[in-house]
């Protein structure tokens, strides 16, 4: 359990200057079209959502930011974790040339590092100073808990009926890349999930119908290209990073079950044959108390006084400084951009002098 699976490696790097699909089948020609899923080109609307229970964002505001999930690449989602790393699955693509979108910037990938064992990747974004992020959960009791997904992938489309009795949806992916927010409830963990040559602990959540079995008030479930985007927790009333998305179930046309040549992009809640049945979908995403560790000891650090993400201390980040000078609202989790560099709720002469110590200072060691 834990940081034990693995050490991981830095696999990408350059310098300054430069959801899988699941089934509980065990068949591995199953697993092998079911990684296809979440691995396809395209874009679309995130999340699958019951039509009744979609939520009005505008009124919900007892969620995440919207600037803490960004897209990686065109095929998957990514978590913002600190103000110049986002974490992301690894089943996806992913290299120096990958673009990510994130609280409205486009930023290069300049690091990559992978876990040895598990679908988790951690990335530094050259040039990114974010101003929200989120922490990690690092508790082992997330059985129980309600938590907020969000994600860029597939959204629900046309109604799945059988006998006028609707039990789910097809999966839109024709509609422009959009970030949906759902709710669901982890059901359980799992140690040592493996897909394919991956291994994962993991958190599990099914597809409930609306007032159906534990059902949240915006259940939801995962779709194609969703992989990577966050599971949230709330503690201490702040959002915390649980999970991040990696596989759902599959399923087939009538007559080929387990056959990857006829896999459906469907989500359901209840079951094809006898509707009156509930058949509420897994999905789950990789347990990030487990590996809270591997990820915290690989962020770089940000060198105090750096509030434009360049890895210098310069006019740019001067300007920045002096904007907030005087501030006495710096706050969790951005403390002004950075510029509270103690951080204590306020810029003053201390911020100073730590901002002036790094002033053009050569980027080595950071």
């Amino acid at each position: 359990m834990g940081d034990s699976h693995g050490g991981g490696r830095r696999v990408f790097s350059r310098t300054h200057s430069q959801a899988m699909v699941y089934t509980q089948r065990q068949s591995y020609i199953v697993l092998l079209a079911a990684a296809l899923l979440f691995c396809i080109a395209g874009s679309a609307r995130g999340l699958v959502l019951h039509p009744g229970g979609e939520p009005n964002l505008a009124t919900w505001t007892d969620r995440p930011s919207d600037n803490v999930v960004g897209r990686w690449g065109h095929t998957a989602c990514c978590v913002a974790v600190s103000r110049n790393c986002v974490v992301t699955t690894r089943h996806q693509a992913g290299s120096l040339n990958t673009q990510v979108e994130i609280a409205g910037g486009r930023y290069s990938v300049s690091d990559i590092w992978e876990h040895e064992t598990a679908d988790l990747r951690l990335a530094r974004l050259y040039g990114a100073n974010l101003t929200d992020f989120v922490e990690l959960f690092e508790g082992r009791f997330e059985a129980g808990r309600q938590v907020v997904i969000g994600g860029f992938g597939a959204a629900s489309g046309a109604l799945l009926e059988n006998h006028g009795v609707v039990y789910g949806y097809d999966w839109d992916s024709s509609s422009p890349a959009k970030l949906r927010w759902g709710t669901n409830r982890i059901e359980r963990t799992e140690d040592n999930k493996s897909l394919e040559e991956l291994v994962s602990d993991v958190v599990i959540a099914d597809f409930d119908g609306l007032g159906e079995g534990k059902s949240t008030v915006y259940e939801c479930t995962v779709g194609g290209h969703d992989s990577g985007g966050g599971w949230f927790v709330k503690t201490a009333g702040d959002w915390r990073l649980a999970g991040l998305s990696r596989a759902i179930d599959v399923h087939f046309e009538q007559g080929h079950e387990n056959d990857p040549n006829y896999s459906l992009w469907q989500a359901w809640f209840r079951d094809r044959g006898n509707p009156g049945a509930a058949r509420p979908d897994y999905l789950d995403a990789v347990r990030i108390s487990s590996y809270a560790g591997w990820i915290k000891q690989r962020i770089p650090a940000v060198r105090p006084g750096d509030l434009t993400g360049d890895d210098l201390v310069d006019m740019s980040d001067l300007v920045v400084f002096g904007h907030y000078w005087g501030s006495r609202e710096c706050r969790y989790p951005d403390w002004c951009a950075g510029a509270d560099s103690e951080p204590d709720g306020d810029i003053d002469w201390r911020d100073m002098v730590e901002f002036s110590n790094n002033w053009l200072e050569p980027e080595e060691g950071y």
